[in-house]
């Protein structure tokens, strides 16, 4: 049955998932048709949430040839100057090569009959169809230019940042640190209007401290979409619709398997296979842990159940972006299971006054029997502080060996089976990730506040089994001369 053209039209002006498999017809002819599966869904929705203004600003990670450009810096290019061909917008890409083939893959689409026919507004003029630049005759414009080249003179609604970095560079500090320079101090100042401007930055992990991680922790929204899923996850894929995604479960079955992704794995490493296909960079000199080591538990027992409390602090210096973290870990100890929960992780840079706060706050919260901190920098200031005001008294260790020795000295009692993770919490995957990445991540001050615990808990056994009663008395002696368990 032969559908009417202008109800056509219509469904692919209003749905842009029907545009984007047009727009790949357009630029593969003779290929099979685009099969919408939900994970190129999920994209789409997510660009329509920036075009929408219910989102300015989007990191989008998923594995290589999954469409990322087409839909995008192609696809999303066009659907924005149809509706609105005024509009001016900036594509981002490593090199010119590559920004040439976006822009030259956008102009077929927008000369193509069916486009024209779907948005009879918007026409490339003649004066501005260049080889990196397309202007509408109503002014809009598409603009490519290459990462850390000079774009003065141009200013932007929407930036869009498409795979920003080579791999072979993602390993140079010096080129993560001046693509970052060049964002801040060059990208950003293109937008228009910096309240309604918004950018979408779309790629594959390559490194743990790219372009990406940093984005993310100026609070954007993610869209991560690894080849096999590690979590079980509910991803919006259009207006009040949701894929749910359970550990295991590959992004496109249909194209790569199962056997397909384990060759690709041993082929290319899995430090590279963790990067590009499952978005989560390792370092190749990290994993002196292995996280199936640790235990798991659903949902923690209550505090009474808890014999020991203990808070071990890693402490930063202050608010700056640049500082280090103030990190808390949390851990509970079950005598009958002799297993330690960790029960939360505080993650924050924070002045001393605030740093002060969270240390009252949190050791209220939980309850702590102790609170541990490093003898170094803030730590012993807040000790002398605290201990001066009588509000609470901090056992500060010293640091008497180097960071990779103390967390060596933990190996074997993490081995052991003796330490609970959730199997689900907001701050899981960042401290999982930092301890595989130790010692060469870009973090380790939650590694630290770690590796301080456990060699507490060590040395401390006997007071861990010390029960007492409500006037501080011991209730019951231990008499043991070595640790239980």
């Amino acid at each position: 049955m032969k559908l009417n053209p202008d109800l056509l039209s219509a469904a692919r002006r209003q749905h842009f998932p029907l545009f984007v498999m047009k727009g790949f017809e357009t630029l593969h002819s003779g290929e099979p048709p685009l099969q919408m599966v939900w994970y190129l869904q999920a994209t789409c929705h997510a660009l329509m949430e920036i075009h929408d203004g219910t989102k300015r600003r989007l990191v989008i990670t998923k594995p290589p040839r999954h469409l990322k450009s087409i839909a995008a810096s192609v696809a999303f290019v066009a659907w924005v100057l149809g509706h609105d061909p005024t509009a001016r917008i900036m594509v981002a890409s490593y090199g010119q090569d590559l920004a040439r083939h976006h822009s030259n893959q956008t102009r077929m689409i927008m000369e193509s009959e069916w486009y024209r026919r779907d948005f009879p507004g918007t026409r490339i003029s003649e004066r501005g169809n260049r080889a990196l630049e397309l202007e509408t005759t109503a002014g809009g414009v598409r603009k490519a230019v290459s990462v850390g080249g000079s774009i003065t003179g141009f200013g932007a609604d929407i930036i869009i940042v498409d795979d920003c970095m080579k791999a072979d560079e993602a390993r140079s500090p010096t080129i993560r640190q001046e693509l970052r320079n060049w964002y801040d101090n060059t990208l950003l100042s293109r937008l228009n209007d910096k309240a309604t401007g918004r950018i979408i930055s779309i790629q594959q992990r390559l490194h743990e401290d790219d372009l990406p991680a940093y984005l993310l922790e100026k609070g954007y929204d993610h869209l991560n979409l690894p080849a096999i899923a590690t979590k079980d996850e509910v991803i919006p894929i259009g207006p009040d619709r949701v894929h749910h995604r359970k550990v295991g479960d590959l992004l496109n079955p249909g194209r790569e398997d199962k056997a397909t992704l384990d060759q690709f794995r041993r082929d290319m490493g899995p430090v590279a296979f963790s990067a590009q296909y499952q978005q989560d960079p390792i370092t190749a000199e990290g994993n002196m842990i292995r996280l199936d080591w640790f235990g798991t538990y659903d949902e923690a027992p209550p505090r009474h159940r808890f014999i020991k409390v203990v808070q071990s602090w890693d402490t930063g210096m202050t608010a700056a972006p640049t500082s280090d973290y103030s990190v808390c870990t949390t851990w509970g100890f079950e005598v009958e299971e002799r297993k330690w929960y960790l029960l939360d992780v505080f993650r924050k840079r924070l002045d001393f006054p605030d740093l002060k706060r969270a240390v009252l706050d949190l050791r209220s919260r939980y309850r702590a029997d102790r609170v541990i901190m490093e003898e170094a920098g803030s730590g012993f200031a807040l000790y002398q502080d605290l201990r001066s005001t009588g509000k609470l008294r901090l056992l500060m260790i010293p640091p008497v060996s180097s960071k990779e020795e103390r967390f060596n000295g933990c190996l074997a009692e993490v081995e052991a089976g003796h330490f609970l993770l959730p199997c689900e919490a907001p701050w899981l995957d960042d401290f999982r990730r930092e301890l595989q990445a130790f010692p060469d991540g870009k973090y380790d001050d939650q590694t630290d506040s770690f590796s301080q615990f456990v060699l507490f808990q060590m040395k401390n056994w006997r007071w861990l089994l010390t029960e007492r009663t409500g006037d501080g008395r011991v209730r019951t002696p231990i008499r043991l001369r070595s640790r239980p368990w």
